[in-house]
């Protein structure tokens, strides 16, 4: 939900309308559905719609739903006669749904002006409300005009009740947009000459319009990626490291004994993989926009934003592949150091493995490929981020090892030495990780060649240094985009080539 700019802007001057222009633009192309919600006269209203060029003409029919269909009508209430406004539905849904039949034979797109009392109440009417809320999701644009701070609420409200599934986000600058801004999913306040109200009220504060297209497109879709990562890894990590342990019971005729040090336990989540796994969370950026700023980007992160619209990282099939990997790797880290240490010697003196022998190659194996997998996913590097994974994800892991070598706490006690000293230790950690590592690096470069997404083609073009901004690529771009979708989102506001060539991209800040 959008609503008109902020009064402090000239509201028809060519930088206002450029910024709002280029904004709903690209909000279209990522499959963004905007709806403008004011507080102004009709004629005004579509005048804003017109610049911002949320509505067009020549390919859309506007459908204009104003005072014209509310009668008044006389009624008697204890004895004396007044008048009362009555609104015609049954004239309202049949005039929708004749004009949507000519736009769709026509094929124009629809946008729809409608005044705040008259959709109030056609989302509050049981009769109406069904089929005048889809109607408004098929139009391309949706103006509400003349509506109060109740009416610009109970707009929203409408919406989240009709799409269960989809993220509401309402903007405003002024006090009366605050019921509004509540009542949204996410709430997004201007500082502007209105007041702060707006922006104490919202769940991210903002000082002017234009961010709105940096807050979603590149920290919102980044801070999905970030999220949805670390959940999937978080799991993955812990299947890794207590599988192992449930296998030993078969070894170990169920007495209960653990496979690994109790230390080791704790240290596991507490330093080894945390903060590898929190760093990573903290600077991770699959396309940096500032880093790779000598490439038009703004042109193509729109057509990146149905990652998180679609669940494309967190969802089920992505859950199921993270804990079955996890098992494989489990399985790995437990079965091929077992072998290696079956009815052999593992020193040149003649030692022969014992039980902490065994878990602490199986425990090394654990701790580098669950760091490896991370490192190797790592899309974004920092000395900050490479500095946590020499220092916790291995640096620490060896301090404490020699200090069970020494500490008495320690069911390892005196066992690293000898750990350190056998060749065997060496191999099965080595034949292990090339083995893991080989199998996911194909699964990689299989899902990058095979199964691609829009994600994938910017960041082998950023690489590569080409450049993005050129027909040809920006129409493989949309192509796959479609493709990976896999659902028709709400057509983007048309924007001629003429626009487009006078700088409508969003500028980077």
């Amino acid at each position: 939900m959008i609503r008109r700019p902020p009064r402090s802007t000239p509201l028809y001057s060519s930088a206002a309308s450029d910024v709002y222009k280029r904004q709903i633009y690209n909000l279209g192309k990522a499959g963004v559905q905007v709806w403008m919600i004011t507080g102004d006269k009709m004629g005004t209203a579509k005048s804003i719609g017109l610049s911002c060029k949320m509505f067009t003409t020549g390919d859309m029919d506007i459908v204009e739903i104003g005072e014209r269909y509310i009668s008044k009508q006389k009624q008697f209430v204890d004895g004396k006669t007044s008048e009362a406004d009555h609104i015609e539905e049954a004239q309202i849904l049949a005039d929708i749904e004749v004009q949507a039949a000519e736009a769709k034979s026509c094929g124009k797109k629809l946008g729809l002006l409608i005044t705040g009392t008259l959709v109030e109440h056609m989302v509050k009417s049981n009769k109406s409300k069904e089929q005048f809320i889809s109607f408004a999701k098929t139009c391309t644009a949706v103006v509400c005009c003349r509506t109060t701070a109740s009416q610009k609420a109970a707009v929203v409200r409408a919406m989240k009740e009709a799409c269960p599934g989809e993220i509401t986000l309402s903007i405003g600058d002024g006090g009366n947009d605050v019921p509004m801004i509540n009542e949204a999913h996410v709430g997004v306040g201007i500082y502007g000459k209105e007041g702060m109200q707006a922006a104490q009220a919202a769940d991210f504060a903002v000082g002017e319009f234009q961010v709105l297209w940096n807050l979603l497109m590149i920290h919102g879709r980044v801070a999905y990626i970030r999220i949805a990562e670390l959940i999937l890894y978080f799991f993955y990590k812990n299947v890794v490291f207590t599988m192992p342990q449930f296998f030993y019971a078969f070894f170990s005729f169920f007495s209960g004994q653990s496979f690994y040090d109790d230390w080791y336990i704790v240290c596991y989540n507490l330093v080894f993989t945390s903060i590898p796994l929190g760093l990573k969370a903290l600077f991770e950026i699959d396309i940096h926009h500032i880093k790779d700023n000598l490439l038009p980007l703004n042109r193509v992160y729109p057509y990146l934003y149905y990652q998180g619209q679609g669940n494309q990282i967190f969802n089920t099939k992505t859950m199921i592949f993270y804990l079955v990997y996890g098992l494989f790797h489990s399985c790995i880290t437990f079965f091929l150091p077992l072998a290696f240490v079956w009815n052999t010697i593992i020193t040149e003196d003649g030692k022969t493995p014992d039980y902490c022998i065994f878990n602490l190659i199986s425990m090394t194996t654990t701790v580098i490929v669950v760091t490896l997998k991370l490192f190797n996913y790592e899309r974004f590097f920092n000395w900050v981020n490479l500095l946590g994974f020499a220092i916790f994800g291995f640096g620490l892991y060896i301090l404490i090892q020699w200090i069970s070598q020494f500490s008495s706490i320690f069911k390892v006690y005196r066992s690293i030495k000898t750990l350190y000293s056998s060749p065997i230790y060496y191999l099965s950690v080595l034949v292990c990780c090339c083995l893991i590592y080989a199998v996911d690096h194909f699964i990689a470069v299989w899902n990058f060649h095979v199964n691609a997404t829009p994600n994938d083609f910017c960041r082998l073009w950023t690489t590569r240094f080409n450049p993005i901004d050129t027909e040809e690529n920006l129409r493989r771009l949309k192509k796959l985009d479609a493709i990976t979708r896999g659902v028709q989102l709400p057509s983007p506001p048309i924007i001629h080539d003429d626009d487009e060539k006078e700088g409508l991209q969003p500028e980077d800040s």
